[in-house]
């Protein structure tokens, strides 16, 4: 397999991207602007569906969904990333422990009715040991009374939705996860921080007080099982965003003529790239046979491809600055804003950082 196979449907996530993304790509890098009608568009097309069970093929389906995904990304890495948040939130919807989320929600965000966000960026860091769990909560009758502060959650207005996990107070390191509302009654938002890159994708920090959660709103009460269930997935999916990063900057490297030819003895080329990236293809055409699979050397399997993506997406936009010139390091060229967005791949959970740490960890024979 030398490429991950497209679907009759991204014949229509092109179109979308092509007569609606690509007229805004500029002001969502440069003015912040949040495509929410894109997304929404992009879930009419049934991109968010593909790899629901109810809805779409199951498992089978993120190969599909990651296309999708690297389509967008090819043009427009804010908006992809905005996908891979709503693709994540219906893989945590679709695999629920609880069904009764799954009933309220799993239909209205898989079909971009409702936007949504992961909120497990805190909470993956946490499970790996690198920060404490930025959300606490007690039960109470019905449901949950959660309290605390994410800093970054993404694709997040008010009325969107988002899911996280928190420590549940008074027992011995058990975790609870739920889908929670933006704007409703404890949870408010707060736009603090701006980036060099995405600032067009929704990402706030969200301040939860003394919110309740109901019990239909529960994913899972028992979250550390059930993370070891989802990751590989939610690590899997992001292979859109560092494909479509490499893509856009072989396309870039192709379409620039005569200066192309002229850098033909760069150390990377677009050739070079296109084949990565179909080797790379295959790697998760092979993770995404056992995504369900909870064991940790599968897992950590996941984590060195995800690891040669951030790679090959940050050497393929460098090499297409390089093979630009100061052409490409201009105010809104191209080149340059696929390299802020290629480094974004890179420090997105699971970061470059995080990874190489659980790697070492398997090394040393630390679990």
């Amino acid at each position: 397999m030398n490429q991950i196979v497209r679907q009759p449907i991204a014949a229509t996530v092109t179109s979308i991207v092509a007569e609606k993304l690509r007229p805004l790509v500029q002001r969502i890098d440069a003015d912040g602007y949040y495509p929410a009608q894109v997304l929404r568009d992009l879930g009419g097309a049934a991109a968010y569906a593909h790899h629901t069970a109810t809805l779409g093929r199951g498992p089978e389906g993120l190969t599909p969904a990651i296309e999708a995904m690297a389509e967008v990304g090819a043009s427009c890495m804010s908006t992809a990333f905005c996908m891979w948040c709503q693709d994540a939130l219906v893989w945590y919807l679709d695999r629920a422990d609880n069904p009764a989320p799954q009933s309220k929600y799993l239909q209205a965000v898989a079909s971009g009715h409702v936007l949504g966000g992961t909120g497990l960026s805190n909470p993956m860091k946490a499970f790996a040991g690198f920060e404490p769990f930025a959300l606490r909560g007690r039960r109470v009758a019905g449901g949950y009374r959660v309290s605390g502060r994410l800093p970054f959650v993404s694709n997040i207005e008010d009325g969107h939705l988002f899911a996280s996990i928190f420590a549940i107070e008074d027992t011995n390191e058990r975790y609870a996860m739920a889908v929670f509302a933006a704007g409703s009654d404890g949870v408010k938002l707060a736009h603090n921080a701006h980036f060099i890159a995405l600032e067009g994708t929704a990402t706030v920090s969200v301040l939860i007080r003394d919110a309740f959660v109901p019990g239909d709103d529960v994913l899972s009460d028992d979250a550390a099982p059930f993370v070891q269930r989802i990751r590989k997935g939610f690590v899997l999916l992001q292979a859109g965003m560092a494909l479509g990063v490499a893509r856009g900057a072989s396309q870039l490297m192709r379409h620039d003529g005569p200066a192309g030819r002229a850098a033909q003895h760069l150390p990377l080329g677009p050739d070079g790239i296109d084949a990565r990236a179909a080797q790379l293809t295959e790697r998760i055409a092979a993770h995404i046979a056992d995504v369900e699979e909870p064991d940790r050397a599968s897992f950590l399997a996941v984590l060195r491809t995800r690891l040669d993506l951030t790679w090959l997406a940050l050497e393929a936009a460098q090499a297409a600055v390089l093979q630009y010139g100061a052409r490409g390091y201009l105010t809104g060229a191209e080149p340059a804003r696929r390299l802020r967005e290629a480094q974004f791949v890179a420090i997105v959970t699971p970061s470059v950082k995080h990874i190489t740490t659980e790697l070492a960890k398997d090394q040393s024979g630390i679990d």
